[in-house]
């Protein structure tokens, strides 16, 4: 089937992943560890059972692949490489810190990879189908995605160490506000995560809610041609604003888009005869147009 060739070597970078956080109590635990030391009782107790709390959780997940999991994954990643950064200002060996630090880098630049958000996206996927990701909005990527990324684990470990530290007043409010903060900042990570192309049995699908208000059939019989798209070309665009290799989707015969307005009308509605898409693997996604024979 289509989805196991295009996954099976993908896989390889998610056990990566996987084989990493697995291992991370015992390699950059101790580092993690000896920046704790000079902390209060309260504090440093406090942050182990939640770094042991969150390393459950994140392993869980790894396993788990699905888009909210993604997330999780690449969000922990993260947070791991700033948690050895903060362990050296501690007091922990910088030379253990560095080692510690370069390596989990590597791998949470891993998970951030497409072959890995591929496979975790497809893991709710049907019968045979396979999901590619649509790149981000460059504009997301300049400022709004990394704050949101740190507003979301922020308001998860913040309030419980200011309370660990006995700011009962600060930490009771930053608790309560950045619960609600960190929900809003996942919300909107997760929602880039269900983003896709979708390589379907009887074509392929558009599945952005920022650029079409619903998921749209490109049926097999419809698609003329898939191919990376001329910087002079007139179709209507859905990338967002996305950097990178744009590919065009030529079509047969025009098919109805609605842009995702809350005013729900069809004089919303225009005919393209041909869209751009941003795919994360745009070269993935031409083969697999070949493969399944929706072009030449």
């Amino acid at each position: 089937m289509g989805w196991v060739r295009v996954l099976g070597g993908d896989r390889v970078w998610v056990w990566a992943v996987r084989g990493w956080w697995a291992a991370l109590p015992f390699t950059a635990g101790p580092v993690l560890a000896d920046g704790l030391q000079e902390t209060s009782a309260a504090w440093r107790t406090t942050a182990s059972v939640g770094l042991w709390v969150l390393w459950g959780i994140v392993l869980a997940g790894a396993l788990l692949a699905h888009p909210a999991t993604l997330v999780l994954v690449r969000l922990a990643g993260l947070s791991a490489v700033a948690a050895l950064v903060w362990a050296g200002l501690g007091g922990a060996d910088w030379d253990e810190v560095a080692l510690m630090a370069a390596v989990t880098g590597a791998l949470a630049a891993v998970a951030l990879s497409a072959p890995v958000g591929q496979v975790f996206v497809n893991g709710i996927s049907y019968g045979d189908e396979v999901r590619l990701l649509l790149r981000p909005p460059a504009v997301l990527l300049a400022g709004p995605l990394p704050a949101a990324a740190v507003v979301t684990v922020g308001g998860v470990v913040s309030g419980p160490l200011l309370l660990a530290a006995e700011q009962w007043a600060w930490g009771g409010i930053v608790t309560t506000a950045g619960g609600a903060v960190a929900v809003l900042g996942g919300r909107s990570l997760y929602s880039l995560t269900r983003r896709w192309v979708v390589f379907v049995p009887a074509g392929l699908v558009l599945h952005d809610h920022l650029a079409v208000r619903d998921p749209v059939l490109m049926r097999r019989r419809a698609v003329a041609a898939l191919e990376p798209a001329p910087k002079s070309s007139d179709a209507v665009d859905l990338t967002q604003g996305a950097a990178g290799l744009l590919l065009e989707l030529s079509l047969s015969q025009p098919i109805p888009l609605t842009p995702p307005t809350r005013r729900k009308s069809r004089t919303d509605e225009i005919q393209a005869g041909s869209i751009l898409v941003a795919p994360s693997r745009p070269g993935e996604a031409v083969a697999l147009a070949r493969q399944r024979q929706l072009v030449q």
